[in-house]
Formats: structure tokens, C-alpha cells, sequence
């Protein structure tokens, strides 16, 4: 949240910050599925490892690629 904050108020010196919000998103994600799956609520725990995967690999793909 810090991040993502902080390149809303500051565009111009955290323009990349929002990369690693997303990262830390996928992160916070997967243990939620993990926190999930443990309470036995497979459809959930399943619904919340797809999006942190989805997230975690547009992250790392965000983070690899140039863009100019």
C-alpha cells in the first residue's frame, strides 16, 4: 500500500513502484490461498492461486520488459 501510495502522490520519483505493489500483491495473494485451502475452502483457495499466479507473472514480466 505504501508503494502504490507513494507513486500516486509522487508520479514522477516512484514511477516503477507500482511494479513492486504488484509483486508484494501476488505475494499476500498466495498465502491467502494457502490460509484458504488449509480452512477447507477449496474453491476460493483454488480462485486465489490463479490470480496470484496470473498477477505474479505479469509482475515478473512487467519487471523484465523495456518499455522504452
Amino acid at each position: 500500500m505504501i508503494f502504490s501510495s507513494l507513486s500516486l502522490v509522487y508520479p514522477d520519483t516512484y514511477k516503477h513502484s507500482y511494479k513492486i505493489a504488484q509483486f508484494f500483491l501476488s505475494l499476500v495473494l498466495l498465502c491467502s490461498g494457502i490460509t484458504e485451502f488449509k480452512a477447507n475452502r477449496k474453491s476460493m483457495a483454488i480462485a486465489s492461486f490463479i490470480v496470484s499466479l496470473l498477477t505474479f507473472f505479469v509482475s515478473i514480466f512487467t519487471l523484465v520488459v523495456r518499455t522504452g
